[in-house]
């Protein structure tokens, strides 16, 4: 085998690599429709029983804010709201770690087909400057990917944080609704119970 074969299966590997790498990052940015931070700050500025019907107004179509605004507003009482959201929240984390692994393995696999490739290099006397641009490529596409993972989980981090805002300024109200209902539920059976 010639050496320019092994030099083209390096960057072929690593660039497979940092492409699936970075798609990572790509699916956070797609989990919600857009600048969450200002829509929390747009609709804190509202009276808080007009905030879940701007945040569907505001929200494009097919959004994950939009759908937490409608199926929270759909719920029959404060609890069922807060389960529809917690659920929603749920959805959203799952998408947010989707292939959160992906550039680590992808980092591991380039280091590992470039010691391979630069390993048959060497076994077919390939030359050293060929063995060392095989290694170079291998660890262009480890860094890359490395990188992906840190952009991944810094948009990640910073999604979450968005949506801790939004959903606080959106259904902070039924915190208090719930909290109350709990405490309206809970203290007739007290009653009940302490009574003979």
């Amino acid at each position: 085998m010639s050496a320019a074969l092994f030099i083209a299966l390096s960057i072929a590997a690593s660039g497979a690599c940092a492409a699936i790498s970075w798609k990572h990052p790509a699916q956070v940015a797609r989990a919600t429709g857009g600048d969450l931070t200002a829509l929390a700050r747009a609709l804190r500025a509202l009276p808080a029983e007009a905030r879940l019907s701007e945040l569907a107004r505001r929200s494009p179509p097919e959004s994950w804010e939009r759908r937490l605004a409608l199926e929270v507003m759909s719920a029959a009482d404060p609890r069922a709201k807060i389960a529809a959201a917690n659920d929603l929240l749920a959805e959203l984390e799952q998408r947010l770690d989707v292939g959160a692994g992906w550039p680590r393995a992808a980092a591991r696999l380039s280091a590992f087909a470039a010691l391979l490739l630069a390993t048959l290099s060497f076994l077919a006397q390939a030359g050293p400057s060929a063995i060392a641009l095989v290694l170079v490529a291998g660890a262009a596409g480890a860094l890359a990917s490395a990188a992906a993972g840190r952009a991944g989980r810094a948009a990640a981090s910073r999604t979450r944080e968005a949506v801790d805002a939004l959903v606080g300024v959106a259904l902070g109200p039924l915190d208090g609704a719930a909290g109350a209902a709990r405490a309206a539920s809970a203290s007739p059976r007290r009653s009940r119970r302490a009574s003979p």
